[in-house]
């Protein structure tokens, strides 16, 4: 028997665990202390959205992940929701491509989450400084 567990606390984190043994029992007790290992983080916009379209590949599974307007809410994939739901993003559109087996689907995703970095990353990369617009505004910049 072969069980995929995925978990988070819905404020940032979020995993995922896959437990093999001889009875579902076990094989869902191995899923759930590896998914307790294996959490990534993942930085929100605005603390429920993504800042920008993303894009994950597992095998022949393509997953894009699009950044949409606040209070928008979750469509696509229900695989894909579930997880964005634990991971604390309630504000994205999501369309798989290719083989849609839930084993490459959460891999193909979390790979995607994985690419997200915030917009303070972003312009620590590129060596300029974050402004927001009515502060820049206000200072005449």
């Amino acid at each position: 028997y072969r069980a995929l567990v995925i978990g988070g606390n819905g404020n940032g984190a979020a995993g995922f665990g896959i437990g093999k043994a001889l009875s579902p029992n076990e094989s869902i007790i191995k899923a759930c202390k590896h998914c307790k290992r294996n959490v990534f983080y993942i930085d929100r916009y605005l603390g429920s959205g993504l800042s920008y379209d993303l894009a994950g590949k597992h095998n022949s599974c393509k997953v894009a992940l699009r950044a949409v307007s606040p209070d928008y809410g979750l469509h696509g994939h229900p695989l894909i929701c579930e997880i964005l739901k634990y991971a604390g993003i309630s504000d994205a559109s999501s369309k798989s491509h290719g083989n849609r087996n839930p084993y490459n689907v959460v891999y193909a995703t979390f790979k995607a989450l994985m690419t997200h970095e915030s917009l303070e990353e972003i312009a620590m990369k590129r060596g300029v400084k974050l402004l927001n617009l009515q502060r820049a505004r206000r200072l005449g910049v």
